[in-house]
């Protein structure tokens, strides 16, 4: 005869199995305010409709946020700060000031650098990771300081290199196959310019054509990682016209092929299947009294 105590835990275990891993999934949220002009207004749409429709089931909550909601941006990320789960912040090439003041104003301590320091992830497209800032309706220029201060990393971490031609690498084929052989850039990522603790975790394309960061060159996709704070920045094209490529399905390919792939994410467990045996295990402990 099974005791009373040992059917409790029994039950205890049944609805961690069922529950527990619900509250460590990912959250994203999009920034969809105003595009830069590397990228049609119509086009960003488009493409993250794409990633949400194809990545839905891997996150708990997915939110969008444009320019007239920036403080609903800043106060999900910070909701989504010390839970100790890899969150995702997608930007559409122009970085809001809710991450990244306006002009430099903070370039020490910005949300966006806590973030990536509280082990999450930014997805940049389409131009230069928080060079400007289109939200005023004007072309606010933080320039090149601005990753620099983010990242702590030297100012060439991205350079300008107008229709560079990246080969695509063995990890690009495995993850992001919709690249095809070759894609374009405009603001690739210097290799040589990544230091400790940041390190290239992964290379899809770039001028050498490799895996092996040590290569030197320029690369377009990638993603950084820091080491110390387990943080991540996926530059993924910053290109504009005849370097676009789809950024829907990168973006996709990187979320579903190598956040996946990697563990990074797991995806949010439904309590369906293992409610569903929870009765009928709770009829087999009764019918043992």
């Amino acid at each position: 005869m099974i005791s009373s105590k040992f059917k409790i835990l029994i039950l205890t275990a049944i609805f961690v199995f069922a529950f527990g891993t619900m509250a460590m999934a990912s959250d994203i949220a999009f920034y969809v305010g105003a595009v830069p002009g590397a990228y049609d207004a119509e086009t960003m749409k488009k493409d993250v409709e794409y990633i949400i429709e194809n990545t839905r089931a891997l996150f708990k909550d997915v939110q969008k946020f444009a320019d007239d909601d920036l403080d609903g941006l800043g106060k999900w990320a910070d909701d989504n700060m010390g839970d100790g789960e890899l969150d995702i912040i997608w930007i559409n090439g122009s970085t809001p000031s809710v991450l990244y003041p306006l002009l430099n104003e903070k370039p020490d301590g910005s949300r966006a650098e806590k973030w990536l320091d509280d082990g999450n992830m930014i997805i940049n497209v389409a131009d230069y990771f928080s060079w400007g800032n289109f939200e005023t309706g004007e072309k606010v220029r933080n320039k090149d300081v601005a990753a620099a201060n983010i990242l702590d990393l030297p100012e060439d971490i991205i350079v300008g290199a107008d229709d560079s031609v990246m080969k695509v690498t063995n990890t690009g084929k495995k993850f992001m196959p919709s690249l095809g052989a070759e894609v374009g850039t405009n603001r690739p990522v210097n290799i040589e310019a990544i230091a400790e603790p940041w390190e290239a975790a992964a290379i899809f394309a770039s001028t050498k054509g490799v895996d092996d960061q040590g290569a030197g060159g320029l690369a377009d996709p990638i993603v950084l990682h820091n080491k110390e704070t387990d943080g991540y920045i996926a530059i993924v094209n910053q290109g504009w016209k005849n370097n676009t490529i789809d950024k829907g399905a990168a973006c996709t390919e990187l979320i579903k092929n190598w956040l996946v792939g990697k563990g990074l994410i797991t995806g949010v467990k439904t309590s369906v299947e293992p409610v569903a045996k929870l009765s009928t295990i709770w009829g087999e402990i009764k019918a043992t009294r």
